[in-house]
């Protein structure tokens, strides 16, 4: 599998750094962290990206679903949830974005890889 450029969207620093490793050790490139969706709109605008990682629930109001739909709407890349929600409306919503997988946390490094696996370049 070829090297991804991949983003984190992730509020929490200690997940975010542990899904960092994962990513680096399985080499793909990590092209940045947002904890917000301001900050992952702005810089997924100024990258190429092959791969968004989010959390549901990101500092601010805008949530990983919001996101997904500018994503959907305006850049069309592929993304992964990954979030420890477990009201099923929020999830039905998530799904409706169309991720590529949605995983809980703690997510598992082999299903994480396994996700990251189905992306195409």
């Amino acid at each position: 599998m070829p090297s991804l450029n991949i983003y984190i969207v992730e509020d929490e620093p200690l997940i975010s750094a542990s899904l960092k490793h994962i990513i680096l050790g399985a080499g793909h490139k990590i092209i940045g962290i947002a904890a917000s969706y301001v900050q992952a709109v702005h810089d997924l605008q100024a990258n190429k990206v092959h791969l968004v990682v989010t959390d549901i629930m990101l500092e601010g109001t805008e949530t990983g679903i919001d996101l997904a739909k500018y994503i959907n709407e305006h850049l069309h890349i592929p993304f992964i949830y990954q979030s420890s929600v477990s009201d099923p409306e929020v999830i039905n919503e998530a799904l409706k974005t169309g991720p590529l997988a949605y995983l809980v946390k703690p997510v598992n490094k082999m299903v994480l890889l396994n996700a990251i696996a189905t992306v195409n370049t």
